[in-house]
This record gives structure tokens, C-alpha cells and sequence, in this order.
């Protein structure tokens, strides 16, 4: 690592809303007014999607994203939803606008008032093909103005296995994939390509439903844009969107003044592709400031793997670096002033990946399994800026997430999917020890209550807690990661997209590893089988079992450090043994009891 301070005029540099705004024409509190009112708008088209939503994966786990968009590809506003939703859909719209110019078609006549069109190509933008997006035109007096959008990640898309997908040949076994597709022509349904749909998808009540759902946030969305035009006139919101985004990016180069310039750089290796079994993948991270610009590069990383383990750059790379950085630096949490989420915060931030590594793959290059990678790659890239901004960062988290697929057929022969995220943790952090049991970094989903798993599909979950098996020590310790198992009540079908079972998460600063994670089948008999983190198309028999164990994040700080009492209290918890409260802590606990004198003598030694 290289580096070089910044003039300290740089340093102390603040963004005053005024100057920013002269330029606009417009003054900062009818900015944030209208800010305020389009963040609004972004949260209740969240809100109308998730309730309108059929399936468990949007209605209970919020795995979308909605905004408005301007009619050049910005982002407006965001949902506070999935961070990979919502940055995502201006990946989403461009690929719309290229399919447009490859096929000869001008914008003019591709849009019209009334259309409504759905995307989900990897190669044209889109997250992955399991993420489809609905973008609706906004008109205003015969004129495009912007789009309301929204993307949401469905059951099944008719891919090689129910719902997940990882050992796919090339793209086009992935499923349906749409390009600019318009489900809606200047307001008449075309039910071709909704009897597509029926046709193609393994479950099409909930597929369709979840469409519909998409829709009828767009169209919220679009309503209420245009009364917020209507209230303030066109030019007066078209105005404020672009100071809210000149004042966004202005904050997040304001941060990245601070971190002196130079180069940062961290690697790791994921578990393999999913098919080359032990064959490891390299995934690098270099970090470059150049005073208010910052760069992250990808390039270092392994080759394009031969199944669908591989990331669209635009949609999923791209848009998991400009969340990653804006979440170290502008974290709403900490800040008291008005933050936008617009494309804004996206200008300094500048991607990069080689054509052929596995985080810019080359069509057909299948780009189906994503999530695991670009979780890691946000881990790697808080570790690669831990020695410049050690205040900002936390140690390794469940920089990985065993995101499963079940699925089987009833008597009528009718298909059953279920999609789950198992929650993991964060890593301890400079104040604080990290979370337990969340869903970590860039995916954010939620909870799935245990009564509605077993309400709606045939498995019975057996037990769901923390795990209590290890953590990594630190004077703020790494949160702990769950442990659920479940049995199946009928023959089933898994593809588990996981991934460290051959690495922890990273301890910082004199902290130690977290937790790997852990996935076994469990026969009816008993006999128990050490699984992948990856499995396509795995069978399972009624009666039998699947244990799942996510990862528990590093320590922060020498666990030395940490208070006794803490520790003792972890051991009342059941957070860490008598031995390893010992061992890691040096803090002394016998029958059951904190000795204090023993304690401060062998921490002393």
C-alpha cells in the first residue's frame, strides 16, 4: 500500500448547500422539501410492491427495490430496501436503451404513454435473471419526463433447477430472459407474453402475481411523481432532482478528500464454481483515492468461471462497489444532515473490471449466482481501506450467504419453491461488537417467520438460534452467525448458492478469525453428509434433514482488551466457553464464576 496525505485546505473542505444550489436557481429548503417528498415516493412504491407481493421472498424478506429515474438513466431516489435493487435499475435502463439502438428502434417510438415494459437480461444490465425489473414510462403533457421502476427478485424463471440456479453451461440456461419487453402497449395488455410467462415458469400464480405487483408500484410511483409536478411545475422538480444530485456528490467527495490518496489492496479466495470441486477462486480488491475520486478494481480477480458463478458488471459489480462506498463514508445512521441516495453518490465512485474476470463475464457467459461474490468483494474492499479510515470500518463479516432454493411437486403435480436467505453477522466494529444474525453487507434481506415457512410449504423447521460454536475474538467481538435445521416432509429438491466453507471472516487490528460456515444432509437413518457451500439440483427423501450454519464475523482489537465482565457475560450467553474465554480472552471462569484475581494475573503475564 502507497500513500500520500492530502493538502489539509482539501481535508476540511464542506460542501455549503448554498453554493452548490446558486448555480440551480434553486434554494436549499425547497430542495430538501422536494428531496423529502421523492424519498417518499421511492418508499411508499417499497411499500405498495411488498404488500401487494404472492411470494415469501418479496412479501416477508423485501429481497426488491423501487425509485424514479430520470428519462437519462439517474437515480432520483431509492427505496430503503436491498442496496443491489436499487442502483441496479440504472443498469436495467440503459440495457433497455441499447436493446432499443440494436434493433433500430428510436426512443421516440420504442416509449409510449401507457407502456410497460420488464427486463432481466444479464447481459444488458440486469443484477442477474432472477431480478426482474418493471419500468413504466412517467408522461407528463405528451413528454417523457422520468421512469418509475422497480426490480424484485422472483420464485423461478424456468431455469435448469427450481428457483436457484449455479451449474449452468451459458446463459441460456438460465431460464426466460427479457430484453425491453413490454408486458402493456400504450395501456393494452399483450397476452402473449403473459401466456410466456404461465407457460415457462414452475410457478406461475406467484411469478404473475409478483409481476402484477411490480406494475401497480410503478404506476403508485408514477401517480405521485406527477403530483408532485403538478404541485411544483416541471422545471421547478426537474431543477431540484439535479441539485439533489450535485449536493449528494458533493457530501461523498467531501469523505473521500479525507482518506489520504493512494493504493489499498485485499484478496481472498471463494470456495470454487460450483462444479471444479477444491479449485479455488481468487477475488481481489484494489482501492485507489485520487484526492475526491476513488477507484475501485476488480481486474486482479479470477478468470469468468465456466457455470453461472460469475457477476454482471453493470447491475450487480458496479452498483455493490457505489453502495460499499457510500455506506462507509455517508452512513445515515451517524450523520445528521440531509443525505440523498441518487445517482449523486455514484460520481466519484468509479468500477472496474477486466472483460473475462468473474466480475465482468462475457456473453453467453451464464451470470446467474451472484450474491456470494459481491458480498465478499464488499468485505475485501472495508478490509483493503481498514488502515486508512480504521474508525470507519468493521472487521470480517459473513461476507458470504448460503441463499437456498427448495422445491418439489404436490399430487396434482403442481411445483412448490421456497427461497431463503439464512441470516449471518457482521464483524466487531471500532464502538461496538458486531450484529448477530443479520443479513450482512450488500443484500440486507429479512427474516422469514418460522409459522409462515410451515404455513405454506411442506418442511418443518426443526430449530433456529444463534450459533454458539465460536466467534471471532476481539476487544469488540464478531457477531454470531444461526444455525437452523429443517426437515422435509416430502421428497425435495436443493440448490444451496453458498459459499465459505474454506475461509473466515477476517479479524482486524489484533482480532481473531470468525466462524466458517457449515452444511450437512442429515438421512432419516441418521447418517449424516458434509455438503458443498454449492449444490445444483441436490436430492433430499422425506424424513430427511438439512443443517445450515452461517458464519460468525471477526474480532476487532486484541481480545485482551475486551473487559472480563463482557466476556463473562458472553459466557452466560452461551457465546463462548469457560476454554476459549482462556485462551482468547485470558479471562479466568471457574464453576461457573468470573475469578478476577486469576483473571488480572494471567492477562499480566
Amino acid at each position: 500500500m502507497s500513500t500520500e496525505s492530502h493538502d489539509s485546505d482539501d481535508s476540511t473542505y464542506e460542501p455549503s448547500a448554498a453554493d452548490i444550489l446558486r448555480e440551480r436557481n434553486i434554494d436549499p429548503v425547497t430542495m430538501q422539501v422536494i428531496g423529502g417528498e421523492l424519498d417518499t415516493i421511492a418508499q411508499e412504491m417499497a411499500y405498495k410492491l411488498i404488500r401487494s407481493s404472492y411470494s415469501s421472498i418479496i412479501r416477508e424478506s423485501e429481497d426488491m427495490g423501487a425509485g424514479i429515474f430520470t428519462t437519462d438513466c439517474r437515480e432520483l431516489c431509492e427505496s430503503d430496501s436491498t442496496p443491489m435493487h436499487v442502483g441496479s435499475l440504472i443498469g436495467y435502463l440503459d440495457g433497455m436503451y441499447k436493446t432499443f439502438e440494436e434493433r433500430g428502434i428510436e426512443r421516440e417510438e420504442a416509449i409510449n404513454e401507457g407502456d410497460v415494459f420488464i427486463h432481466n437480461h444479464p447481459h444488458y444490465g440486469a443484477s442477474h435473471s432472477p431480478d426482474i425489473a418493471v419500468a413504466v414510462p412517467i408522461f407528463y403533457e405528451g413528454e417523457h419526463i422520468a421512469w418509475a421502476a422497480n426490480t424484485a427478485h422472483h420464485l423461478d424463471i424456468g431455469s435448469a433447477t427450481p428457483g436457484l440456479a449455479i451449474d449452468l453451461e451459458d446463459m441460456y440456461a438460465e431460464g426466460s430472459l427479457f430484453r425491453a419487453t413490454k408486458v402493456y402497449d400504450e395501456g393494452e395488455r399483450v397476452d402473449e407474453i403473459w401466456n410466456f410467462i404461465q407457460d415457462n415458469v414452475r410457478t406461475p400464480r406467484e411469478v404473475i402475481g409478483d409481476l402484477q405487483a411490480q406494475i401497480s408500484s410503478c404506476n403508485v410511483g408514477k401517480d405521485r411523481y406527477l403530483a408532485l409536478v403538478e404541485k411544483y411545475g416541471l422545471d421547478e422538480i426537474q431543477q431540484a432532482g439535479e441539485a439533489l444530485m450535485d449536493y449528494a456528490e458533493a457530501l461523498l467527495r467531501n469523505e473521500i478528500r479525507k482518506i489520504p490518496d493512494g493504493t489499498y489492496y485485499a484478496e481472498d479466495y471463494l470456495d470454487d464454481d460450483g462444479r471444479n470441486r477444491g479449485k479455488r477462486l481468487k477475488i481481489a480488491a484494489e482501492v485507489i483515492v485520487d484526492g475526491s475520486d476513488i477507484t475501485v478494481d476488480m481486474s486482479q480477480s479470477a478468470d469468468q468461471t465456466p457455470t453461472g458463478y460469475n457477476i454482471p458488471f453493470h447491475g450487480s459489480t458496479d452498483v455493490c462497489i457505489y453502495f460499499t462506498i457510500r455506506s462507509i463514508l455517508m452512513d445515515t445512521f451517524v450523520r445528521d444532515e440531509y443525505l440523498p441516495q441518487n445517482s449523486g453518490t455514484f460520481e466519484p465512485v468509479h468500477p472496474k473490471a477486466r472483460p473475462g474476470c468473474m466480475f465482468n463475464p462475457t456473453p453467453p457467459t451464464s451470470a446467474f449466482a451472484r450474491i456470494n461474490q459481491v458480498d465478499k468483494m464488499s468485505d475485501l474492499i472495508i478490509q483493503a481501506l481498514a488502515e486508512a479510515i480504521p474508525d470507519k470500518v468493521c472487521a470480517g463479516t459473513c461476507g458470504q450467504v448460503y441463499f437456498v432454493s427448495y422445491g418439489g411437486t404436490n399430487d396434482a403435480g403442481e411445483y412448490w419453491v421456497y427461497l431463503e436467505v439464512n441470516e449471518g453477522s457482521y464483524g466487531g466494529r471500532p464502538n461496538a461488537d458486531g450484529l448477530d444474525a443479520v443479513d450482512a453487507l450488500v443484500h440486507n434481506t429479512k427474516n422469514r417467520p418460522v409459522e409462515d415457512i410451515e404455513l405454506s410449504h411442506p418442511m418443518r423447521v426443526e430449530h433456529y438460534s444463534l450459533r454458539e460454536d465460536g466467534h471471532g475474538a476481539g476487544k469488540h467481538r464478531g457477531g454470531h452467525g444461526i444455525v437452523r435445521e429443517s426437515t422435509f416432509l416430502t421428497n425435495a429438491v436443493m440448490t444451496m448458492e453458498g459459499d465459505g466453507n474454506t475461509y473466515r471472516p477476517h479479524g482486524l487490528f489484533g482480532g481473531g478469525e470468525g466462524t466458517h460456515g457449515d452444511l450437512k444432509h442429515i438421512r432419516a437413518n441418521g447418517e449424516v453428509v458434509d455438503l458443498n457451500s454449492k449444490e445444483s439440483g441436490y436430492k433430499f427423501e422425506a424424513g430427511d434433514r438439512v443443517l445450515i450454519k452461517t458464519a460468525s464475523g471477526g474480532g476487532y482489537g486484541d481480545p485482551h482488551e475486551r473487559p472480563s465482565k463482557q466476556v463473562y457475560e458472553d459466557y452466560l450467553d452461551g457465546l463462548v466457553s469457560a476454554e476459549d474465554a482462556r485462551e482468547n480472552y485470558g479471562v479466568v471462569i471457574e464453576d461457573g464464576e468470573l475469578d478476577v484475581a486469576a483473571t488480572a494475573e494471567l492477562r499480566s503475564a
